[in-house]
């Protein structure tokens, strides 16, 4: 790994990290009976291997476009029964994106802040549950949808396939070792 990427991880590394430890302990839900409402809270809907901290495999990924240096994603659980993601991406200029938002799991639209914008809205997402291990995210931009994308963890939760507009990153547990 270069010294630029190297530098670039340990950079975050601290943040990153204190964002995943909130989420190391989640909590299990007793099954609803057949007659109570849609569970709203994340806990209740999103498998529990997808909190936590995620580095792209870019020997397993593939990407319509130009590769970035590296991406990261980490995963937690936020207020109001929301899941909270941030992102790090280092693009092949060398220039640093990070951004995050926390939505709920049911398809109400939340707000994405990037870098870029400061406290400006960026994007409009919702995540929506698809099946045990499937999400379903649609980003909007200006009143169009921008992406629509799909994350699906692995029965063993050591895989969450990101997949949109012709690409598929693969990513992978991390914990700042590897």
């Amino acid at each position: 790994m270069g010294k630029r990427i190297r530098a670039w991880l340990k950079s975050f590394s601290t943040a990153a990290m204190a964002v995943a430890q909130l989420s190391l302990a989640p909590t299990m839900a007793a099954p609803a009976p057949k007659d109570a409402p849609a569970p709203r809270d994340a806990r209740e809907q999103a498998p529990a291997g997808l909190i936590g901290l995620w580095k792209a495999d870019f020997s397993a990924s593939t990407f319509a476009g130009a590769k970035p240096q590296a991406l990261v994603r980490s995963f937690a659980y936020s207020e109001d029964g929301k899941i909270l993601v941030n992102f790090w991406t280092l693009g092949t200029s060398g220039n640093l994106v990070a951004g995050h938002w926390a939505a709920q799991v049911d398809g109400t639209p939340a707000i994405e802040y990037h870098s870029s914008t400061g406290s400006i809205a960026f994007n409009v997402v919702s995540l929506k549950k698809i099946d045990d291990t499937s999400l379903a995210l649609t980003v909007t931009r200006h009143g169009k949808v921008d992406i629509e994308a799909t994350y699906k963890l692995s029965p063993d939760a050591k895989t969450l396939t990101y997949s949109y507009g012709g690409n598929t990153i693969v990513y992978r547990p991390w914990n700042f070792q590897s």
